[in-house]
């Protein structure tokens, strides 16, 4: 740390991991403040050939060993839901900083457990919602708090996504099970309330209702089918801080799309996602703005506005998470708290519990301020 560089180690860094080989090793391996020291992964042969290959000091199979190193001062846990908690838990006992990805645990005593420890080895903790890095979502919160279309009144937003409905892959097949706490809900609906949240506030109250339409799917290119627990389909109602009334629908198995749409007393802004995967965290925004005529009544038109705040380059999910890196490293070097923590973290769990017991219950939830 004298030298204002973070040595990395990377649970969850083999190559043939999808997202990490796509967004954590290349910002890594490029950014000014860190270096790639160490591997882990669940097989000794591919934590050694990535660690070959990234020319990282160290590879292993174990979260303990990776921690351990005297070499790794910051881990990137990115490996499936279930194995965070371990993986953050022998990071915070060696008083390593890290980067755990959403979900931060399978459930909500998890999150907590790991937030509270993690303040008491003052260490820095940062959480994966990288859509908080996206120039389109700042632009959208910045001008609303400026008062670019009034008092806000109402959002609807529309979530959906081809996976986790009567169809999966192997190795995806696990997110249909609730105990492992990666699915429809926490997932693309983790990230997706974390923006429209981030912009517009908390929710201070709501209902909800999920539906369960497929209980088995397919993996693709065989005829095995697989038990399926989770929710596919889930309505929200609610009211957020400001009393501003919101909408909102996530889906599971059809055609993905993703819209945020924010109504004010003088204007819309609708965020939506081009070419949609049903994750707003993988980029690819646009922002719109309609602005309103001076009355209501008049039969003056609308003017629809694309609003263009980034270049290609900086509407991607690497882009995000190069941003994120940026601020986790002035946060490290600089004593501060910029990046989205543990305590980001469990507040989203704490909103999609409320989800859960309102659709559960059939009762409105009040949620703590």
């Amino acid at each position: 740390m004298k030298e204002k560089l973070i040595k990395v180690g990377i649970i969850g860094g083999s190559l043939n991991n999808q997202w990490a080989s796509k967004t954590h090793i290349p910002v890594l391996k490029e950014s000014p403040f860190y270096r790639i020291t160490a591997i882990g992964t669940s097989k000794a042969e591919t934590a050694k050939e990535s660690a070959r290959v990234l020319n990282a000091c160290h590879s292993f199979t174990d979260y303990k060993g990776l921690a351990q190193s005297k070499d790794v001062d910051l881990v990137v846990v990115s490996v499936k839901v279930p194995f965070h908690y371990e993986a953050s838990i022998a990071a915070i006992e060696e008083k390593k900083h890290i980067y755990c990805e959403w979900p931060l645990g399978v459930d909500t005593k998890q999150a907590i457990k790991l937030a509270k420890l993690a303040d008491k080895v003052d260490i820095h903790h940062a959480i994966g919602l990288q859509a908080r890095q996206s120039p389109e979502v700042n632009y959208v919160k910045q001008a609303i708090n400026q008062g670019e279309i009034g008092r806000i009144i109402s959002c609807t937003m529309q979530v959906a996504t081809q996976g986790k409905g009567g169809i999966t892959d192997e190795a995806n097949s696990y997110i249909l099970k609730k105990e492992n706490g990666a699915n429809l809900l926490t997932i693309n609906g983790g990230h997706s309330l974390d923006v429209l949240c981030y912009i517009l506030g908390d929710f201070k109250e709501l209902s909800s209702i999920m539906n369960t339409h497929y209980t088995e799917a397919l993996i693709q290119g065989t005829k095995v089918t697989v038990s399926k627990d989770t929710a596919d389909q889930i309505l929200i109602q609610g009211t957020l801080n400001g009393d501003i009334s919101a909408a909102v629908h996530i889906q599971g198995g059809v055609y993905p799309a993703f819209q945020l749409e924010i109504r004010g007393e003088k204007g819309v802004f609708c965020l939506t996602q081009n070419s949609s995967s049903g994750h707003v965290q993988f980029g690819n925004l646009k922002v719109e703005k309609v602005k309103y005529p001076t009355y209501l009544l008049s039969t003056e038109s609308v003017y629809v506005e694309e609003i263009n705040v980034s270049s290609a380059k900086d509407n991607h999910p690497k882009d995000y998470v190069e941003k994120a890196y940026k601020v986790l490293a002035k946060d490290i070097f600089e004593h501060k708290s910029q990046i989205p923590n543990f305590h980001d973290a469990v507040k989203l769990h704490q909103l999609l519990d409320a989800v859960r017991i309102s659709a559960e219950t059939g009762e409105r939830v009040t949620l703590d301020k």
